[in-house]
């Protein structure tokens, strides 16, 4: 079991080298997350994109346009995610008003995506798994199916201010928020 870990552990550090988006982030490793954050002027632009949620409303990125976001990569099968469910809701929560959350579910039906999101008490909708692939692709390297949980704060300009590759606490997530959210809009 020790080298299962080790080996996974190695093939995360690997992939975070090697599938790097743009900019230069400052990386570290907090429990077991690896927590980047970027300067504003290193942050990879996301595209827009469009996609089912679980709820049966479409959700056009556009709409998010001058607001921080954070989208979650998560699946009802990963023990991780269920682990980290509970400090999402509660971020969630208490930012309701200054932070969009949206969850973006992989590999999951709907069925089990949505009883996962009614046991956790998950406040905000999640982009169906039929519509992942869009939408992780909309942000270019910064996003894989393949490393579930990942979060993403994205800031008022569309771009990724942070990116947390495993579980997020309520701390690592208020940490990696609270300064995104006291940028002054520079369309204002």
């Amino acid at each position: 079991m020790t080298l299962i870990l080790i080996a996974a552990a190695i093939a995360l550090l690997a992939w975070v080298v090697a599938g790097r988006s743009e900019g230069d982030p400052r990386a570290r490793a907090e429990g077991g997350s690896v927590i980047e954050e970027y300067a504003v002027e290193d942050r990879p632009a996301g595209e827009p994109f469009q996609a089912q949620l679980l709820s049966g409303k479409r959700l056009d990125s556009a709409t998010l346009d001058g607001k921080v976001v954070v989208y979650n990569v998560w699946g009802s099968w990963c023990a991780p995610c269920v682990a980290e469910a509970p400090d999402l809701v509660e971020v969630a929560n208490e930012f309701a008003g200054e932070v969009t959350f949206v969850g973006i579910n992989v590999r999951d039906n709907d069925a089990a995506a949505r009883a996962f999101e009614r046991e956790h008490g998950v406040p905000y909708d999640s982009i169906t798994s039929g519509d992942s692939a869009e939408a992780m692709g909309a942000f270019h390297n910064s996003l894989a199916a393949a490393a579930v949980p990942t979060t993403l704060v994205v800031d008022r300009e569309g771009r990724v201010a942070a990116r947390a590759i495993g579980p997020v606490t309520t701390t690592t997530l208020r940490n990696l928020l609270e300064p995104v959210l006291a940028e002054v809009d520079s369309s204002e």
